[in-house]
């Protein structure tokens, strides 16, 4: 198992350099850039703002210094916030996302897993399939449609939460949950399906014929079992939270990681733009890795494969 986990940290290197490499000559080779805009610098200025940011170079020497610089750890400067590392920018939002994405993902977990349980427990009742049809609608129902709903809803009906912002926890409720509750319904789905599908193997049957409780065979036989594909779904729904946090950011104004991703992209800031794309590379990569290796730790099955 530790070679295994090496040789994944290790796949992290190359996948990291091909995203960035990806990244770097995409949004120089794309039309626009940084400094137009609806009046144009004269040549003297923009000259020198090229010479400054070292953008008057070739391509492949810039590449080469930004890899260098990533490397030591810097990320570079901000091509349109003056006196700003991307560093800085990046320190002031990253905690805000982290936390939003964090209570998300906490939810989603939890109740989707709880739903899940709970309609395998009652599988073919009312409850059940009221449940499921439930889960189909958040499934199908886009981020950007769902948040301006949940607003209308329980802020402007209902005044019970307020619509924008991050200071207090009546700003934290309708973000939170409209970034969780197509996981959530999602969870619940595969929670109840993994465990129905386990429920009528023939160990089960074999369970009841030796007298063990409903419980016992539950508890013993089908959660564990059962729960090896939902373990295996976290590491997607940590990537999708996380990815989601750009669209739920800018619905609510919250100033995160993901509301400066978009500003960015609208201002042509380059680095800004790289440097964020390479973080949530990595929480992603990290959050599928921990995944695997929860995976393989409880099921002996995969930890025989990976060994061999």
């Amino acid at each position: 198992m530790y070679f295994y986990a090496l040789r994944r940290i290790l796949a992290i290197i190359p996948m990291g350099l091909l995203v960035l490499t990806f990244t770097f000559f995409m949004l120089r080779y794309v039309p626009g850039g940084p400094y137009d805009g609806e009046r144009e610098l004269p040549q003297e200025a923009l000259a020198g703002i090229m010479s400054y940011y070292e953008r008057d170079r070739p391509v492949l020497s810039q590449y080469a210094h930004y890899l260098g610089r990533i490397l030591c750890g810097d990320l570079g400067p901000s091509y349109c916030q003056v006196g700003w590392s991307v560093r800085e920018l990046m320190a002031d939002r990253i905690g805000v996302s982290m936390e939003l994405g964090f209570y998300a993902f906490g939810l989603a977990m939890c109740l989707g897993c709880i739903l899940g349980l709970f309609q395998a427990v009652n599988h073919g009742k009312f409850c059940d399939r009221w449940l499921a049809s439930a889960e189909i609608f958040f499934i199908c129902m886009p981020t950007f449609v769902l948040g301006p709903v949940l607003c209308y809803v329980f802020v402007h009906r209902l005044c019970w939460f307020d619509a924008f912002g991050w200071s207090s926890w009546k700003n934290k409720i309708l973000p939170v949950a409209t970034l969780s509750l197509q996981y959530v319904a999602f969870l619940g789905r595969l929670t109840r399906q993994s465990m129905h599908d386990q429920s009528t193997q023939l160990y089960v049957r074999s369970a009841r014929a030796k007298g063990l409780t409903r419980w016992q065979i539950f508890l013993r036989h089908i959660f564990p079992n059962g729960i090896s594909p939902v373990i295996a779904y976290l590491g997607s729904t940590c990537a999708g939270v996380l990815s989601g946090t750009f669209v739920v950011e800018n619905l609510f104004n919250i100033p995160g990681l993901g509301r400066l991703f978009i500003q960015a992209i609208s201002n042509r800031d380059y680095t800004v733009i790289s440097g964020i794309v390479l973080v949530y590379m990595a929480l992603i990569v990290v959050c599928n890795l921990v995944s695997d290796l929860v995976l393989v730790a409880i099921d002996p099955r995969i930890r025989l494969r990976v060994d061999r």
